[in-house]
C-alpha cells in the first residue's frame, strides 16, 4: 500500500466506506432481525409463562380443594384453547407420556412421542427433554412445521416450553420464522436502496474531493515528501514533477519555495563572499589605517614641535618685517632723492648737448671762413703770378695763407669730428641719462610698491603670528583627537574580525545547502557554487 497512488489510496477509501456502509446495512438488517426475534421470543415467553401461571393456579384451587383435579383440568384445557398468540400462534400441552392434553388442531389423548418434522427432529421428545433439563425457566427448540394457510410447505418455526408444577404438563408455543426473515429482506433491501442512494451522493461528492485533492497536491505527496526531506537535509538541487500549468498546487507552491531558496541561497552566498570579501578589505585597510594613524599621531606630534618653532620663527619674521619697513621707507626716501638728483643730472645733459650743437655752428663758421680764406689765397696766388716780380711776395704771403686755410680747414674738420663724435657721446649719454632717469623713476615706483608691500607684509606677518597661534592651538587639539581616532580604529579593527569570524559562520551554514547537481562535461563553476555543490563533509554531518 505504501507503493500506491494518492489517487488510488483515496478511491480505495471511498471502497472501504462503501464496503463499511454494506456492513452497516447487513449489521443494522441483522440486528433488525434479531431485535424482531428478541422480540418474538420475548412475547412468546410472556404468552406461555401466562398460560403457566393460570394452568398453575388452577393446579393450586385443586390441591386446596377448591376444585376437583378434574375440573381444574377441564377448564384448564378450555382456558388453554381459548389463547391465542398473534395470526396464527396457538398454545398446546402435552402430559409425561407425551400425550396430547390440549391442542387446537390434534384430539386430545393423541400420543406424539413419534413425531418427526421434515428434518426427522422428533419434536415432542425434545420439548419434553428441554422441560426436563430446565423445569423451572423451560427453554426453546427450533424445528420445522407447516403453516395452517400453506398447504403442506414446512417453514422455520421455533416453540418455548415450559413445565406446570404438581400436574407435570409441558406448555408449549411456537412462532414461525419465515415472517422474521421476510422482514429481515425486506429491511435489508430497504436499507439496500438507502445505501444506494446516499453512497451515490457520497460517491459524487468524494469523486469531487478527491479530484479537488489531487489538483491542490498537484501529484503524488510522497513526491513531495521525498523533495522535502531532501530539502531539509539541505538538497535542493532536485526539481519536482509538475503538471502542465500548474502554479498553484502543493507541490508548485514547494517547487517556487525550493527556486525561491535557491535564488536566495545564491545570492546569500554571493553577498556573503562579497561580505567576506569585504571584511578582509576593512581588517587590512583598518590596519593600514591603524598604521597611517599611529604615523599621522607622530607626525602631528612633530608638527606641534615644529608649529612651535615656526611661531617663534613667524614672531621674529614679524618683527623683521617692521624693521624691513622702516627701512623701506628709508629707501623711498632716498629713491625720491636719488630722482630728484637724476633729473637736475638729466637736464644738465640736455644743456651740454645743446651748448654741444652749438659749438658745431661754430666749427661749421669756422670751416665757412677757412674755405673763403684758401679760394682768397688763391686768388691772390693767381694775381701775384699775373703781377710777376712784384706779386712774388705776395704770392709767398698768399702761399703761407692759404697753408693756414688748408690747416685751419683740417683743424676745423678734426674739431668737427671731435664734435660730432662728442655731440654723438653727448647725445648717447643724454639718452642714457634719459633712460637712467626713467629707470630711476621706475626704482622709485618698485621702491614705493616694495614699501607698500613691506607695510602689507608687517600687517600680514602680525596676522599670521595670530593665526599660527591659533594653528598652533588646532594641532594640539588634533593630536588629542587623532589619539583617539587610533584608539577608534584599534576597535574597529577587533569588531572587523568578529565579523569577519560572523560571516565565515554565515558562510558554512549557506554551504549546509546544494543547490546545483554535479554535472559532467561542463565547464567549472564559480568557487563557491563548487564548495555548495561539492561539500567535503559527509552527508550525516551535513544533515
Amino acid at each position: 500500500m505504501r507503493n500506491w497512488a494518492t489517487s488510488t489510496k483515496l478511491w480505495a477509501t471511498l471502497g472501504l466506506m462503501w464496503v463499511g456502509m454494506l456492513v452497516l446495512v447487513g449489521w443494522t438488517a441483522y440486528d433488525k432481525r434479531e431485535g424482531l426475534l428478541n422480540e418474538r421470543i420475548a412475547s412468546l415467553e410472556h404468552f406461555v409463562g401466562s398460560a403457566r401461571d393460570m394452568v398453575a393456579s388452577l393446579a393450586s384451587r385443586a390441591e386446596r380443594g377448591e376444585l376437583t383435579q378434574a375440573e381444574a383440568q377441564a377448564r384448564a384445557i378450555e382456558s388453554l384453547a381459548n389463547l391465542s398468540f398473534g395470526e396464527d400462534g396457538y398454545i398446546f400441552a402435552f402430559d409425561s407420556d407425551i400425550r396430547i392434553v390440549a391442542h387446537p388442531r390434534r384430539a386430545l389423548g393423541d400420543s406424539m412421542r413419534d413425531f418427526q418434522d421434515k428434518s426427522g427432529l422428533y419434536l415432542y421428545r425434545e420439548l419434553k427433554a428441554m422441560a426436563d433439563r430446565n423445569p423451572q425457566t423451560g427453554g426453546f427448540v427450533g424445528y420445522m412445521s407447516q403453516r395452517s394457510q400453506a398447504g403442506s410447505e414446512e417453514v422455520p418455526k421455533m416453540s418455548y416450553v415450559q413445565r406446570v408444577p404438581g400436574w407435570n404438563w409441558d406448555l408449549a408455543a411456537g412462532v414461525y420464522m419465515d415472517d422474521i426473515n421476510a422482514a429481515f429482506w425486506v429491511s435489508l433491501i430497504e436499507l439496500g436502496l438507502l445505501l444506494l442512494g446516499i453512497g451515490i451522493l457520497l460517491t459524487l461528492a468524494m469523486g469531487w474531493i478527491i479530484r479537488d485533492v489531487l489538483r491542490s497536491l498537484g501529484g503524488e505527496p510522497h513526491h513531495a515528501q521525498e523533495v522535502v526531506r531532501r530539502i531539509a537535509n539541505g538538497d535542493l538541487t532536485q526539481a519536482l514533477t509538475l503538471k502542465a500549468g500548474d502554479q498553484s498546487s502543493l507541490l508548485a507552491g514547494i517547487e517556487s519555495m525550493r527556486q525561491r531558496l535557491v535564488s536566495s541561497l545564491v545570492n546569500v552566498h554571493g553577498g556573503t563572499e562579497r561580505i567576506n570579501a569585504g571584511v578582509d578589505q576593512i581588517v587590512m585597510g583598518n590596519q593600514d589605517l591603524s598604521a597611517r594613524t599611529e604615523q599621522q599621531a607622530a607626525s602631528i606630534e612633530e608638527t606641534a614641535a615644529s608649529m612651535e618653532q615656526l611661531t617663534q620663527t613667524v614672531s621674529q619674521n614679524a618683527e623683521n618685517a617692521n624693521v624691513a619697513n622702516q627701512l623701506a621707507l628709508e629707501a623711498r626716501q632716498t629713491a625720491h632723492q636719488g630722482g630728484e638728483m637724476m633729473a637736475n643730472v638729466v637736464a644738465t645733459m640736455q644743456g651740454i648737448a645743446q651748448s654741444a650743437g652749438r659749438v658745431k655752428d661754430i666749427i661749421e663758421v669756422i670751416d665757412s671762413i677757412a674755405f673763403q680764406t684758401s679760394i682768397l689765397a688763391l686768388n691772390a696766388s693767381v694775381e701775384a703770378a699775373r703781377a710777376g716780380e712784384q706779386g712774388r711776395g705776395f704770392a709767398v704771403v698768399a702761399g703761407e695763407v692759404r697753408t693756414l686755410a688748408s690747416r685751419s680747414a683740417e683743424a676745423s674738420r678734426e674739431i668737427r669730428t671731435l664734435i660730432e663724435s662728442s655731440h654723438q657721446q653727448v647725445g648717447q649719454g643724454a639718452e642714457l641719462v634719459e633712460r637712467t632717469g626713467s629707470t630711476i623713476r621706475e626704482v622709485v615706483t618698485a621702491v614705493t610698491r616694495v614699501t607698500d608691500l613691506m607695510e602689507e607684509i608687517a600687517s600680514a606677518s602680525g596676522e599670521q603670528r595670530i593665526g599660527i597661534e591659533q594653528v598652533n592651538t588646532a594641532v594640539g587639539q588634533m593630536d588629542q583627537v587623532t589619539q583617539q581616532n587610533a584608539a577608534l580604529v584599534e576597535r574597529a579593527a577587533d569588531e572587523a574580525a568578529t565579523l569577519r569570524q560572523q560571516v565565515e559562520s554565515l558562510v558554512k551554514e549557506v554551504m549546509w545547502f546544494r543547490i546545483e547537481a554535479p554535472q559532467q562535461g561542463v565547464a567549472a563553476a564559480p568557487a563557491w557554487q563548487s564548495a555548495l555543490v561539492h561539500d567535503p563533509r559527509p552527508q550525516a554531518e551535513i544533515a
